[in-house]
């Protein structure tokens, strides 16, 4: 259960349009969408019937309705009161971030800021890449820190949403090494290789296909394993599985060791921004003092 699936509920029960509804909660249809089907499978019933339009309630949504209310009311006064006492110990700063950023780039990165403007409290919500956008756009988290790649789209509202380009990463191909320390697989072109990749609507996988094309790669593979999560295809390839295409940033002291080759040429390799987006809406002093402060290493 998630109290953004008890807000959707309400919004939809209020505009009865599923399309009408998702503009309003800033988030796509089919996300909405997913989201009311969510709370319907958690429920165990349809809160509404789609059988007619504008959609209504249910008589199961209708007793819902209220309950959903009183929750959300509770949820939030709640949370002011935990705000409250939270800033009576120093403000926290919300991050939600790509999963590989949240290990392999944020803690330097933040560590790096840190050193220049003192502590700072943070806490971080590793996400996909949807879910980094739909966290920001609700409201959930003053940073949000995602790759970017023109051949993907993103967040396009610049005046509540502004970015900032904080680095630039690249997609590359490793492989396991073998015990003479050369690579186990090899990007050839003879013979296929196994391929360990992202699922392909994610936004890592996008660019997996997109350096697997550029690089005339794409009869050479066959796939044999899937993983929304660059982590856990990193310790795939490790262990022998296949080739996969990783951040470097995640990826440099692995090939520093020779625990992992790079196999991918230029060509075959996509280079990609590490973008820190805001919302204007959610502002403090810890938020526009680190705001400030990266937009000036940016620009450096």
């Amino acid at each position: 259960m998630e109290i953004d699936w008890l807000e959707d509920f309400l919004t939809l029960a209020s505009a009865q349009v599923f399309a009408r509804a998702a503009d309003a909660r800033n988030v796509s249809q089919s996300a909405f969408t997913r989201r009311i089907k969510n709370l319907e499978y958690w429920v165990g019933t349809p809160l509404f019937d789609r059988s007619v339009h504008p959609v209504v309630l249910t008589p199961a949504g209708e007793a819902f309705k209220q309950t959903a209310l009183d929750t959300v009311k509770a949820l939030e006064l709640a949370r002011e009161e935990a705000m409250g006492l939270a800033q009576r110990y120093g403000e926290v700063i919300d991050f939600v971030a790509l999963h590989t950023l949240s290990i392999s780039y944020f803690p330097a990165w933040i560590a790096g800021i840190s050193r220049s403007l003192g502590v700072l409290k943070t806490r971080v919500v590793a996400e996909n890449f949807s879910g980094c956008v739909e966290a920001v756009l609700a409201g959930n988290a003053d940073f949000m820190l995602c790759y970017h790649h023109p051949g993907v789209p993103t967040i396009t509202d610049d005046a509540r949403y502004p970015s900032i380009i904080i680095a630039e990463d690249r997609l590359v191909a490793v492989s396991a090494v073998n015990a003479d320390g050369c690579p186990k697989f090899q990007l050839s072109g003879h013979g296929e290789v196994p391929l360990l990749t992202y699922s392909p609507d994610t936004f890592l996988g996008r660019l997996t296909q997109l350096s697997i094309e550029r690089g005339g790669l794409k009869n050479q593979f066959e796939l044999i394993y899937q993983n929304s999560v660059a982590e856990a295809l990193k310790t795939a390839c490790a262990e022998g599985l296949g080739v996969a295409w990783l951040p470097y940033l995640s990826v440099q002291n692995d090939l520093a060791k020779g625990t992992l080759a790079r196999v991918s040429t230029e060509a075959s390799e996509t280079m990609m921004k590490i973008k820190l987006y805001r919302s204007i809406e959610r502002s403090r002093s810890a938020v526009e003092r680190l705001w400030t402060f990266a937009n000036g290493q940016s620009q450096s």
